[in-house]
């Protein structure tokens, strides 16, 4: 009895061995290479060029105005690209009475290679759309920010003395959901 047991013991685990290791049992498979083409992804891209005020003015008073012109270049590639151009705040900082009492506006000209229209209810904001949203050819345009400090923004000594940083204002191109 010992040596069937021995026996039956050691056919198992030559069995075992074979199934574990794929040995002899010879279960078929084959594999198939799909030509499922690539995925290429889009682009989007601002950049400004040529900036400038139409008239610096040295220091403000409640009541100034000023316009800073310069072109943009957008690239909004993407057969679903859905994107919004903006100034973003945070980039414009300094003393917060003076950064209060101002004014930012956002506008542009004449748009080629697609177009930039003003979100309602979104000041600054703008959808961007490109001509072809399959090609790198880029959104032109002439972005005009104009800075203002209304007349009646402040009263009193508020904001006197004080300072904002304009040379680090941003415009911001996104991505969002339709």
């Amino acid at each position: 009895m010992k040596k069937l047991t021995t026996g039956l013991v050691a056919a198992g685990c030559g069995l075992i061995l074979l199934i574990g290791t794929s040995g002899s049992l010879a279960l078929w498979n084959d594999a198939a290479n799909v030509d499922a083409g690539n995925i290429d992804s889009g682009v989007l891209t601002i950049a400004e060029t040529g900036g400038a005020w139409t008239q610096p003015i040295q220091q403000w008073v409640p009541g100034d105005s000023d316009t800073y012109t310069a072109q943009v270049s957008i690239v909004a590639q993407g057969d679903n690209l859905h994107s919004q151009v903006t100034i973003d705040p945070a980039s414009i900082t300094g003393d917060p009475e003076l950064l209060a009492a101002l004014q930012i506006g956002l506008s542009f000209g004449t748009v080629t290679g697609g177009t930039l229209t003003p979100v309602a209810g979104q000041p600054n904001v703008y959808d961007v759309s490109p001509t072809d949203p399959n090609s790198a050819t880029p959104i032109t345009a002439p972005v005009t920010v104009t800075a203002t400090f209304p007349p009646d923004s402040v009263t009193g000594t508020v904001a006197q003395g004080q300072t904002v940083q304009l040379g680090g204002m941003q415009f911001v191109l996104q991505q969002v959901t339709p």
